[in-house]
């Protein structure tokens, strides 16, 4: 009888401390997907968020001009339903009397106005009416989970119907996207058909730029990396393993432009340049020196607007 009571206190304690940890381990994912998936974030929703800090301070007194200008011009919300019934935003800003329509998608927390205060003019004086997408969990669009590119670039393919189904299949389009908006458009590369891509700033695949995030805040993206995934598959309901750039731009017929910064402190330019390294037939690489992320325009405006048009033509 003594011994059995033991037994039972021992068995009790044992399966107090395993619910203990247990409850720790799915508190510390939670924790993980809040801070990485989670969205949106306080201040997020401000277009001139982070204007102060190391990657658009430098450039702050010409960023401001340019996204309140962007703000000035009239534009059409636009909304549609997701795959998985989710409502998603986006504006469309016409050209008078234009064809051509560049679809744009924007990074990871960020905005359309601030993201694309630079290249929207650029693709209009080209000619090209707009769509400024806001991504899932971004914006005026529904959700709370960031996929890293996953589900994004199943939208991406919705809005591309959307554009084919009110302007027609006789319209030009292109898909425009910076940083995780680049890499969603490399994601969707292979389901969308006859168009120029052109993405600044892009990874490859969720996993290596996490993995790659992990590793410059010196964590072991061996140990962490199944962890972060497995906070997304969790609670964001999403694999990230499940996707890569280098299998949508293999199966692909679209010409695709990289511009890249060399000095790019957010997504390491070797990652793009790998994968143009990959599929040199299908890629063009323009690496601006000195440029830090998503600041290529910035750094060398010429040269960029004229790779833009070159490229177009």
């Amino acid at each position: 009888m003594f011994y059995n009571k033991n037994m039972l206190i021992a068995l009790i304690v044992i399966g107090s401390v395993l619910l203990l940890f247990t409850i720790l381990f799915f508190l510390a994912l939670y924790l993980l997907y809040r801070f990485s998936f989670y969205s949106p974030k306080k201040g997020q929703l401000d277009d001139y968020t982070d204007l102060d800090g190391p990657i658009f301070g430098p450039y702050k007194e010409r960023l401001i001009p340019m996204i309140d200008a962007f703000k000035k011009r009239p534009f059409e919300d636009l909304y549609i339903e997701s795959f998985d019934k989710l409502k998603l935003h986006a504006r469309y800003f016409e050209v008078k009397g234009s064809k051509k329509v560049a679809l744009m998608f924007h990074g990871y927390r960020g905005t359309t106005y601030r993201d694309f205060c630079a290249a929207s003019k650029i693709f209009m004086d080209l000619g090209y009416s707009i769509i400024t997408v806001d991504h899932r969990a971004h914006g005026l669009s529904q959700g709370h989970s960031i996929t890293f590119g996953v589900r994004e670039s199943k939208d991406l393919v919705s809005w591309v119907d959307y554009a084919k189904n009110r302007f027609g299949e006789d319209y030009e389009y292109i898909l425009v996207g910076i940083s995780m908006g680049g890499a969603t458009v490399l994601l969707a590369a292979d389901k969308v058909e006859n168009m120029k891509l052109l993405v600044d700033c892009p990874y490859s695949s969720p996993r290596i730029i996490l993995q790659e995030t992990l590793k410059a805040i010196k964590l072991s993206p061996k140990f962490f990396y199944p962890l972060v995934n497995l906070s997304s598959i969790i609670y964001g309901h999403t694999n990230l393993n499940k996707v890569s750039a280098y299998d949508s731009v293999k199966n692909t017929k679209n010409k695709i432009l990289i511009v890249h910064g060399d000095s790019d402190q957010v997504v390491p330019h070797h990652i793009s340049q790998k994968l143009y390294e990959t599929y040199p037939d299908k890629i063009q690489y323009e690496l601006f020196k000195g440029a830090n992320h998503g600041s290529s325009y910035l750094t060398d405006a010429d040269r960029y607007i004229k790779v833009v048009a070159d490229f177009l033509k």
